[in-house]
């Protein structure tokens, strides 16, 4: 198993390295996110919204609302709440362009070895030198899909989660102006 990893990457060129980077930083990113919403964010859906009411983070960002105002205590939410979408955002659209970077040198290394024709070289090493040329273009095409993709589904599932968290806080904000309102007129 570890050699076919090894013989993709060898074949994959510099540029198929730099994407594995990318796709770690992906993965890390996606599981940092699913455990703040899992353990921290999970007050942020409806359900659990309704039936408990608050959370430590729904509270402190009522105490910030209430001292500091309702766009301080949705900037300071909508720092967790947003962590990491922008990064994956850079991904979705970094991923696919690197994967053309290295078509493009893949298909100049192949287009190369077919210059190498006339130097008297045999024609099996020529055909390895053209395919791996070929093979570096598709790996790398490949992976900077493969990886544009996860980053995708994991942005939109992120997008999601931060759209119901709005709603609660727009409830929350509008709970709070009815309370301070009534307290203020009575």
């Amino acid at each position: 198993m570890f050699e076919l990893i090894e013989a993709i990457l060898q074949r994959g060129g510099p540029v198929l390295w730099l994407l594995v980077l990318l796709s770690f930083a992906v993965v890390a990113t996606a599981l940092e996110r699913l455990w703040w919403w899992i353990t921290a964010g999970h007050e942020f859906r409806l359900e659990k919204y309704r039936q408990a009411g608050a959370g430590p983070l729904l509270t402190q960002w009522r105490a910030i609302m209430v001292n500091e105002g309702s766009a301080m205590a949705s900037n300071v939410i909508d720092r967790d709440l947003r962590r990491g979408v922008s990064f994956l955002g850079f991904v979705v659209g970094a991923a696919p362009m690197l994967g053309i970077l290295g078509t493009v040198l893949g298909l100049a290394k192949a287009l190369g070895a077919l210059g190498v024709q006339g130097t008297g070289s045999s024609q099996a090493s020529l055909d390895r030198l053209i395919s791996a040329g070929l093979a570096e273009a598709m790996l790398t095409t490949a992976a900077g899909l493969v990886i544009a993709l996860v980053a995708l589904v994991v942005r939109h599932w992120l997008y999601g989660r931060v759209r119901e968290a709005r709603g609660i806080l727009s409830c929350e904000t509008d709970r709070l102006s009815l309370t301070t309102e009534t307290t203020q007129s009575q």
